[in-house]
């Protein structure tokens, strides 16, 4: 972060959320939100410019995409009852950790934040991560895959498939997996679509990749709206307007990069196969799954802050220091990306911490950067950049989870392998790129 003095901060409440139509006179836009705007085109200009043909892009289908985007959180946000529908369903997240925090602690006490059979001295050192945040994991994996068994989430799933069907002209199974990308896995999501992987074209199983690169699962989800509702009051109802804008932004994208073929519809479509055979096997394989995504997850972390800091111990050799403070890896990723935020709508006293956010998203992982997210003093960066924030994080895209889904994929259809590599880098720019997409739209609606 730069020595030069910063400019007062707003508080949290002052920041103004999408506001599509309003009775209190006109909205104070800024000068921040017209660069936003230029954000936007500026991402879709970029897709357009590494499109694998550009005179077969789909126009069509990728403006009704962004209307969908627009539509979306036009509704979630100024529709009392969807607006009290999200609140409810972060109030119940809120339960789900609190429910969490009673199975934590009764297996490991204290250590979980439970009551210390001793005098606590530094109370707020006695946070840990891996058995107070992310256990809340390994619940939703369990009742997501019991809310599957049961038909709910796949009834909402075929419910937005189908409206992507309707309005984008996506085949069933295209749209059901898009639709699954919002709740389930990037493994999982293309899991449902399994038998119709062979037959996919190439345009097809790009967007499928892409929608996987572009959301997040519900289980990391609840993870990320724990981590940051301490600090940002209405951060749950962000976080699941991401997730769920992140799906038509992904076609957008994918449609420009990888525009469809003729024979990119699938014919002949069957229902796809039942993941689980009874409630009790959802439940059982839920849990496995969520222990699996527990333990690569404190890996993850663990490995990522390693790497970090061995970075930051050869750049704190080799590099004298900048404006009194060693250069460190995170720094360096938030200077080198910094013009780019700042044409994104991020303010440019912003710009350098929100340059390090993307950079740590894409070069370790997305949690690891809203947990340097939600460490960030509320001093220390603007309501609305915060906001944005969210929005351009929320995500799967990285080198990571790339190699995860390849590997998952090839494994599910191997004789679509080479396709799956050879799109597999070009699917999480796609991602990346969607999430900043998501993250200008909210900038350029949102007023400070």
């Amino acid at each position: 972060m730069s020595s030069h003095t910063r400019p007062a901060r707003r508080s949290l409440g002052a920041v103004k959320r999408p506001n599509f139509s309003t009775d209190e006179g006109p909205v104070a836009y800024s000068f921040d939100n017209l660069r936003s705007l230029f954000g936007f085109c500026l991402i879709l200009g970029l897709a357009w410019l590494f499109s694998s043909g550009r005179k077969q892009v789909p126009f069509r289908t990728v403006g009704i995409a962004i209307a969908l985007q627009v539509v979306f959180a036009a509704l979630m946000f100024n529709v009392p009852p969807l607006r009290a529908a999200l609140q409810s369903i972060a109030a119940g997240l809120g339960v789900l950790l609190q429910a969490t925090r009673e199975g934590t602690q009764f297996v490991f006490g204290y250590l979980a934040g439970g009551p210390a059979p001793f005098d606590t001295v530094e109370p707020a050192n006695n946070f840990v991560l891996a058995l107070q945040v992310l256990p809340l994991m390994i619940v939703v994996s369990a009742l997501s895959a019991v809310l599957w068994k049961w038909g709910i989430l796949e009834r909402l799933c075929r419910g937005i498939g189908y409206v992507l069907n309707r309005t984008l002209g996506l085949s069933g199974p295209i749209g059901l997996g898009t639709a699954a990308s919002i709740f389930l896995g990037m493994v999982e999501a293309p899991m449902i679509v399994r038998p119709y992987l062979m037959r996919m074209s190439r345009a097809d199983i790009f967007l499928i990749m892409t929608a996987a690169m572009a959301t997040v699962a519900g289980t990391v989800m609840a993870l990320y709206i724990a981590l940051l509702q301490t600090t940002i009051p209405e951060a749950p109802s962000h976080v699941i307007v991401a997730s769920f804008m992140a799906a038509p932004a992904a076609i957008a994208i994918a449609r420009v990069i990888q525009p469809p073929g003729a024979s990119g519809v699938i014919q002949d479509e069957k229902p796809p196969p039942r993941l689980y055979h009874s409630t009790m096997d959802a439940f059982a394989r839920g849990v496995q799954d969520g222990v699996n995504v527990f333990i690569y997850v404190i890996a993850m972390i663990i490995v990522s802050v390693a790497v970090i800091a061995l970075a930051d111990i050869a750049l704190a050799a080799w590099l004298p220091d900048v404006n009194g403070a060693p250069v460190t890896a995170g720094r360096l990723l938030g200077w080198l990306l910094s013009p780019f935020m700042y044409l994104l709508g991020i303010p440019w006293q912003d710009s350098v911490d929100a340059g390090r956010l993307v950079g740590i998203k894409i070069v370790l992982n997305e949690l690891l950067a809203f947990i340097n997210l939600s460490g960030i003093p509320l001093e220390d960066m603007e309501p609305r950049s915060r906001m944005m924030m969210i929005y351009m994080l929320c995500g799967f895209a990285n080198f990571g989870a790339l190699a995860i889904m390849i590997g998952g994929l090839s494994a599910m259809c191997p004789e679509r392998r080479q396709d799956f590599l050879d799109l597999g880098i070009k699917s999480m720019w796609a991602g990346i790129m969607a999430n900043l997409l998501n993250g200008t739209l909210m900038g350029i609606v949102l007023t400070a």
